[in-house]
Formats: structure tokens, C-alpha cells, sequence
């Protein structure tokens, strides 16, 4: 199954959007890029889910189930793009980082609306 991602989706401005401190909250110390980006997403799409997670002092152990899920996915998706956009052989330094690049923007991009998607829903799988 191919599928064409969009580098401009509505949820690509929760990302661009998040704020510069946010890495320095206490509760996001130690986590990945994929963990922060849960953390914001759902703070900005689902807030009372987020409190219901704090509440039952359960959402560090939601961040980190949804990073692991995510950081699988991603290198997953990766390799897919990969075979589906291959490189050729005698590409050099500056477009095989635009290459690498490419990818891993498309693979994001793919992720975070399918999070932020999942997340709006009132429970959000809890």
C-alpha cells in the first residue's frame, strides 16, 4: 500500500507550534522526540484526556508506550519509504541528505497526523 504524504497538514502546525521550553518541562525530561511529540499532541488535541492520565498518575507510563509504538512504526515506515523511493547509486553527499531528509519528514509528517487523529477521540485508548 503506498501512500502520498503531505508535508503541510493541519497537524504539522502542532509541531512547528511547539513551544521551545516545552523540552524543559520536568515530565518530558529524558523522552525522545517521538515521546515529546505525544505529550504535546495530546495536550493540544485531547486536554481532558490528559488530565485523566495525570490524575491516575498514569501518563508518563501512556507517553512511553506511545513513544515505543511510534519509534517501531517510524523506522518501519522508514524502511518502506525507502523501497519505495530508492536512491540511485551514484547520487552523491548533498542528495542523499536531501534523500534522508525526505524521508524522515515524510515519515513524521505521517505519524503525527495519525496521532493527533487517534488522540481527538474522547478516550483515545487509555
Amino acid at each position: 500500500m503506498e501512500r502520498t504524504v503531505a508535508l503541510n497538514s493541519q497537524f504539522h502546525d502542532i509541531y512547528l507550534s511547539m513551544p521551545m521550553d516545552a523540552t524543559l518541562l520536568p515530565e518530558l525530561q529524558g523522552l525522545s522526540y517521538w515521546g515529546r511529540t505525544v505529550h504535546e499532541i495530546l495536550q493540544e488535541v485531547n486536554p481532558r484526556l490528559m488530565s485523566r492520565l495525570v490524575e491516575g498518575q498514569r501518563l508518563h507510563a501512556y507517553i512511553e508506550r506511545k513513544q515505543g509504538y511510534l519509534q517501531i512504526e517510524a523506522a518501519r515506515l522508514e524502511r518502506l519509504w525507502w523501497r519505495l523511493h530508492p536512491l540511485s547509486a551514484d547520487a552523491g553527499y548533498l542528495a542523499r541528505a536531501n534523500w534522508q531528509r525526505h524521508c524522515k519528514l515524510a515519515v513524521r509528517e505521517m505519524l503525527i497526523d495519525e496521532l493527533a487523529k487517534s488522540l481527538s477521540g474522547s478516550t483515545a485508548d487509555m
